[in-house]
């Protein structure tokens, strides 16, 4: 795999991104509360009373700050468990990771299940990017073809895919910056660039320098 440095304000991919953050966890309300400061953002329940409570400004488990979370909204921030409110995204980022079972082995059924409503959403252009989602081989493996299966279309050709490993993004008050070479992904060469773009923007800080991976599944991932 190669590291390529893709970030220039005078070489920008100019593309919009309106995102969707998928899984309200912990990762994901702050991944929607950081994209938010800078894009059109919506992040996706199934269970409306969560959504609900959230676009309330309040968090009954106390992951966020209640200003921070506040201020999101107020920014334009919404919450939503409408699968036809979620298609008018074009940047799918997923943040569920493994969970552990009872019996202590690990289950990938709640990445399963948002690829599967990712398949269900998506369309033509979009890309869809695996965040603290395990490791890269398994959105390329498994993932991405789940979604293609799912809704009819094929990776490369209908639409792209990106991965970052985003842990460790956030501090004490949301979040903080990346560790300097943190790779992001993208499934061309084109769409590393752009992953690349939208999470700078969203996360970086002035002095850092982005980095993307670059790989095997027809440029990178």
């Amino acid at each position: 795999m190669q590291f390529i440095s893709t970030y220039s304000e005078d070489d920008y991919s100019y593309f919009d991104p309106r995102i969707c953050v998928i899984g309200l966890g912990h990762v994901g309300l702050l991944h929607a509360i950081s994209f938010s400061e800078q894009f059109r953002t919506m992040a996706y329940d199934p269970q409306l009373n969560r959504t609900e409570e959230l676009s309330r400004g309040k968090d009954r488990t106390l992951q966020v700050p209640e200003e921070l979370l506040r201020n999101a909204i107020h920014r334009g921030l919404t919450f939503t468990s409408d699968l036809s409110v979620v298609q008018k995204s074009n940047f799918y980022v997923i943040t569920l990771c493994k969970q552990q079972q009872a019996e202590g082995v690990n289950s990938h059924l709640p990445l399963c299940s948002a690829c599967e409503f990712v398949g269900k959403v998506i369309s033509g252009g979009d890309i869809v990017v695996f965040d603290s989602c395990g490791i890269p081989a398994m959105s390329e493996d498994q993932c991405i073809p789940l979604i293609e299966k799912i809704s009819g279309l094929t990776c490369n050709f209908d639409f792209f895919a990106g991965y970052s490993p985003g842990e460790h993004l956030f501090g004490d008050k949301g979040f903080t910056f990346w560790n300097d070479g943190k790779p992001r992904s993208g499934s061309t060469p084109e769409i590393a660039k752009i992953v690349d773009e939208v999470y700078y923007k969203a996360f970086a800080r002035e002095y850092l320098k982005p980095h993307v991976q670059q790989s095997r599944l027809s440029g990178v991932i």
